[in-house]
């Protein structure tokens, strides 16, 4: 019980914490966040889904599909969000789904809306294609 309040506190701490200092360069992202410099490589592929973040090594995955359908704001907020959810997990030990997906989600819109991307149609590709998957 105490541990799942200290982490439901430390989640509210992360929500509240701005992104800092991105950039894209033609196949990485890296950002400020939480006093981390975070950098992963960019790599498009066949995804069953919309984007994933690799286990083992620092590099995200990007669906061939989703990269070449969106627009470069929604394809970058995706890098946003597979990033920090991917720091969340490793430096954190955050549970995927409840946890780290909910802030990386967060900072995926914030960054939609600084750029004046459309957080609607990008949250509804990014829906579907879960649902399409079987997922949620």
């Amino acid at each position: 019980m105490k541990k799942k309040r200290s982490n439901r506190d430390f989640i509210k701490v992360l929500l509240k914490i701005p992104v800092k200092s991105i950039r894209f360069s033609k196949n990485r992202v890296s950002l400020n966040f939480f006093n981390h410099r975070i950098s992963d490589k960019i790599v498009l592929k066949r995804e069953d889904h919309v984007a994933e973040w690799s286990r083992k090594r620092k590099e995200i995955f990007i669906d061939k599909g989703f990269g070449k359908k969106e627009t470069e704001k929604s394809f970058r907020a995706l890098c946003i969000h597979e990033v920090i959810e991917s720091f969340l997990v490793k430096e954190f030990r955050l549970k995927v789904d409840e946890e780290a997906h909910v802030v990386a989600t967060q900072k995926e819109k914030e960054y939609l809306e600084s750029v004046k991307g459309n957080w609607k149609s990008h949250e509804l590709k990014v829906f579907w294609d879960w649902h399409k998957m079987g997922e949620h």
